[in-house]
């Protein structure tokens, strides 16, 4: 059948326009990683295809404006393959923005010899593994002013937290929801929770470990002082 609109034509335009961007994508986020350019950019842009466009263009976006702002034309460090496509694969895909967020700033600081992070492979699959909330209720733990030597009370997470050591043995219970943020963060080897003295867990206190507090290091970007470049 005919088509006198150029339907078909315009369709076949806008597919190749689209897959040009992707190849360019592959090729950008692809210099993050360490490797043969050719196979890295090839492997990419393999996982990228599955991503919405539009998912795709903000990741970029943000990885861009966040190493503006430390004053990076590009990556000073490379990634190891087995960190660095999975990483890619999971921002690229991410819906919620705020994850996404979490996603261009790990990449970041992972592309930035000097962020003073360590990037482990565990990072990635933890912050796969966690949502929303999670990272926010992980985040106001670590922030505690006495996180990485005390414990804080979970009740009134993710708002805020407390601490007051001695309403410990009668702390109230965080809702179910964040409960069940705080169990995943436990799985995940962030935080520990109390436990009560017939050795059963009790969410309504919790404390950041190393692990924890290394992670969030890793996925929140530093004051901009640090990376401030001299005139």
């Amino acid at each position: 059948m005919d088509d006198p609109s150029g339907g078909w034509a315009k369709a076949v335009k806008v597919s190749a326009e689209l897959g040009g961007k992707v190849v360019d994508a592959a090729r950008d986020l692809g210099s993050f990683i360490a490797g043969p350019a050719a196979e890295v950019v090839g492997m990419v842009e393999d996982r990228l295809k599955v991503a919405r466009f539009e998912r795709r263009v903000r990741l970029m976006d943000r990885v861009d404006a966040l190493m503006e702002e430390r004053g990076m034309s590009g990556p000073t460090r490379q990634l190891p393959l087995a960190v660095g496509l999975p990483l890619l694969s999971y921002a690229a895909v991410e819906e919620d923005d705020e994850l996404q967020d979490r996603w261009a700033t790990l990449l970041a600081n992972a592309a930035d010899a000097d962020s003073g992070t360590e990037m482990r492979r565990a990072f990635v699959s933890m912050l796969a593994d966690m949502t929303p909330l999670d990272v926010k209720c992980l985040v106001s733990i670590a922030s505690a002013p006495n996180a990485g030597n005390g414990t804080v009370l979970t009740g009134r997470l993710p708002e805020c937290i407390e601490i007051d050591e001695q309403r410990e043995a009668d702390a109230p219970m965080p809702t179910e929801e964040v409960a069940v943020s705080l169990g995943n963060l436990y799985r995940l080897g962030c935080i520990t929770l109390g436990v009560t003295w017939g050795g059963w867990i009790h969410p309504a206190t919790a404390a950041v470990t190393p692990l924890g507090l290394a992670f969030v290091k890793a996925c929140t970007a530093p004051p901009r002082s640090d990376h401030t470049l001299e005139v």
